[in-house]
């Protein structure tokens, strides 16, 4: 979340409130980032100090592949008629989910071609609703929808946006995902960049 407002002067408590997370355990974050140089104190507060490294270096470390996959076919010409369906359910406030990958670049700044779509959701309830509103069913082979339970819980639901009528990632988180993504990933990521992020990182 501190990548978008660079310049903004962060205290640990308000950014504790804004992440829902501990004080104690943002302090220690905070510090983290001073000695890797990535942040600096004023005045008790902290403000980051390259976005753009801070960036190329999480890419760096970041695996897509630690995210807990559910395989699945649905029965549809394309994944855009997925993506249309999902837009009719009109889907209630208590699904916590988000379009991540392809699909999710697809509704915020198209690119590439793509044959699947990614959803993170929050727990197995979400799976359920998804398995049962698209008629889903389990795939070994041949997906065209992935429901992902996230590895990094707290991070991938942060900044979520409304495109289309559906919940997509962050503009960062999209591209933390696709740019290690296999299936002209780092195509999509590029465009991403260039188009939506670049004015918002370069200092």
């Amino acid at each position: 979340m501190l990548l978008p407002h660079k310049n903004r002067l962060w205290g640990i408590r308000e950014l504790a409130g804004d992440l829902e997370l501990d004080p104690g355990f943002v302090s220690r974050m905070a510090r983290e980032l001073e000695n890797r140089n990535y942040a600096a104190r004023v005045n008790s507060k902290i403000r980051i100090r390259n976005a753009k490294l801070i960036l190329e270096d999480w890419v760096r470390e970041y695996n897509y592949k630690k995210n807990k996959e559910s395989r699945f076919f649905c029965l549809a010409k394309s994944p855009e008629e997925i993506i249309s369906r999902l837009r009719k359910f009109k889907i209630s406030a208590d699904i916590s989910y988000a379009l991540s990958l392809q699909a999710g670049s697809s509704l915020i700044s198209p690119y590439a071609v793509f044959d699947s779509v990614h959803i993170y959701v929050r727990n197995q309830q979400t799976i359920n609703y998804f398995k049962k509103q698209l008629e889903l069913e389990e795939a070994r082979q041949g997906e065209n929808v992935v429901l992902m339970l996230p590895y990094y819980r707290h991070s991938v639901f942060y900044g979520r946006q409304k495109a289309k009528d559906l919940w997509v990632v962050s503009d960062i988180q999209l591209y933390l995902d696709l740019h290690n993504y296999p299936i002209r990933g780092l195509e999509q990521a590029e465009h991403l960049y260039e188009k939506r992020l670049k004015s918002v990182i370069k200092n």
